[in-house]
């Protein structure tokens, strides 16, 4: 690292306030008032400083006092690796050629971030080799040697991220385990378990009084009509768990999730949630995806955060492999930015991302099924785009409503008999909301409906014919809704 050369005394234009001047002005650090008795001000642009917010002792950072540059000169700060365009808030050591921003002389030591299974470490020297950050995945902005940024604590494993993006507000949870210490958690896996083995065959899950049977819809051991109560997706494909006693059942992947569990979603534990008897409202609408729901629920365990996530996307595991985007990995990225999804083409700040191109997809479209069955087909429709290629465009309309399908956003298609659907049209609006469940709207108790009849309903609200696989009608009332927006 070169020397940083100052031609002048880095507060040339720090001076104390006369008394002359009686105006009081606000500290650019602190934002308290500055009093006469302890006002510093510069004379070239009137910004106001207590005296003792213009040095900084930190020993966590550096050993000697800092002090405050004023400078728009760029230069790197040591501790996180960036250039501001403007840097007014720079502090330094000049006899060690140490700079720093202000913000980042009190960064946290020792961190956990849900998105890695060790704690992070911050250093002022990150190591050269694998540079690029693991949160941002920005390989146009990776770490630079010789500079600060987070690595994991085991020397074994390679994880890096910037200083910024371990310490952002949606991936970190605020503590400082250099302050608190590392905590063991105190629950083991047996008992976080929320599968429990009888004898074999026989599986308990915690949701359920009765035991489950492990069976198999690939050697025909189910019967119709089965759905999953955890995602209240049907059950039509491979292993599941179904009750003899009664109509319960759950995917084995459902029912083998955790009861409580780190997802990289979210940077606090989750609790696991089984009963919407407990919500009023009977259903919940999902912090990542925004889709509505009634089936399990994971729930942020901070009492103040209202995070809430169904299982489907707390089924997520970053990096995906996924149908639409075959050739790379996607990874989850925290961003304030909207993205147009490439399945969907609606707009989301929750998106997976391709590194190496642009191909953002929202938790929607990553949720979605990849094998549905479809009652006029054989053979399974599985999840699909054309992005590189047309060879489907000219036979693409939905055999439901027959309208054409883009093929470069995400459908379902058989690829042996060439029937291609919607998504809306295969597994509708609401596919995480469960017929015959009463939930409460405004105040309002709603049951919801499978809209099968031979004559469709009209809506009360929009007047137009109700499309969508489910209605909602107002118990005890003949007034039958489209959609939730327009209950509302």
């Amino acid at each position: 690292m070169g020397y940083r050369q100052f031609d002048h005394y880095p507060l040339r234009h720090i001076q104390e306030k006369p008394s002359c001047l009686r105006r009081n002005g606000v500290c650019t650090f602190c934002k308290n008032e500055v009093l006469e008795s302890n006002a510093f001000y510069c004379h070239t642009c009137w910004s106001h400083y207590h005296k003792d917010c213009l040095t900084i002792t930190y020993p966590k950072i550096h050993n000697h006092t800092l002090t405050f540059i004023h400078r728009n000169n760029a230069f790197t700060c040591d501790a996180c690796g960036f250039v501001l365009e403007k840097q007014v808030n720079m502090f330094a050591c000049l006899q060690c050629d140490f700079f720093v921003h202000r913000e980042c002389i009190f960064l946290p030591k020792v961190i956990k971030i849900t998105r890695h299974s060790h704690y992070l470490s911050h250093t002022l020297c990150i190591p050269d080799g694998n540079l690029i950050c693991k949160i941002c995945r920005n390989h146009r902005i990776k770490l630079k040697p010789g500079y600060g940024g987070y690595t994991c604590i085991d020397n074994s494993c390679d994880y890096v991220a910037h200083s910024d993006c371990a310490t952002l507000k949606d991936v970190w949870d605020g503590r400082d385990h250099h302050i608190e210490g590392h905590e063991e958690d105190s629950n083991s896996e047996a008992d976080l378990a929320a599968l429990v083995d009888i004898n074999g065959k026989s599986m308990r899950h915690f949701s359920h009084d009765h035991d489950l049977l492990v069976s198999d819809v690939e050697r025909g051991e189910k019967e119709d009509g089965y759905v999953c109560q955890a995602c209240i997706l049907p059950i039509e494909f491979g292993r599941f768990l179904a009750c003899k006693e009664c109509d319960f059942a759950l995917h084995e992947a459902c029912g083998s999730l955790p009861r409580k569990m780190e997802n990289s979603l979210h940077p606090h534990s989750l609790i696991l949630q089984i009963d919407m008897m407990n919500i009023e409202e009977g259903f919940f609408t999902c912090s990542v995806c925004l889709r509505e729901s009634c089936g399990f629920m994971y729930q942020c365990s901070q009492k103040d955060c209202g995070f809430q996530m169904d299982v489907n996307c707390a089924s997520f595991a970053d990096p995906l492999n996924h149908i639409a985007h075959p050739p790379h990995l996607l990874f989850y990225t925290s961003s304030n930015y909207e993205y147009s999804c490439m399945g969907c083409d609606q707009r989301s700040k929750n998106v997976v991302h391709c590194p190496t191109c642009y191909f953002p997809l929202d938790f929607k479209c990553v949720t979605l099924p990849r094998l549905v069955k479809y009652k006029h087909d054989v053979h399974p429709l599985t999840l699909y785009c054309d992005k590189s290629n047309t060879r489907f465009e000219k036979l693409s309309w939905c055999e439901i409503c027959e309208e054409k399908i883009n093929v470069k956003m995400l459908y379902y298609i058989c690829h042996d008999c060439i029937t291609t659907l919607h998504i809306g049209c295969m597994i509708g609006k609401y596919p995480y909301l469960k017929p015959s469940h009463r939930i409460k709207v405004d105040g309002v108790t709603i049951q919801i409906t499978t809209n099968s009849s031979v004559s469709r309903s009209i809506c009360h609200t929009c007047h137009r014919i109700c499309q969508d696989k489910l209605v909602f009608m107002i118990s005890g009332k003949d007034v039958c809704f489209c959609s939730l927006d327009c209950v509302h």
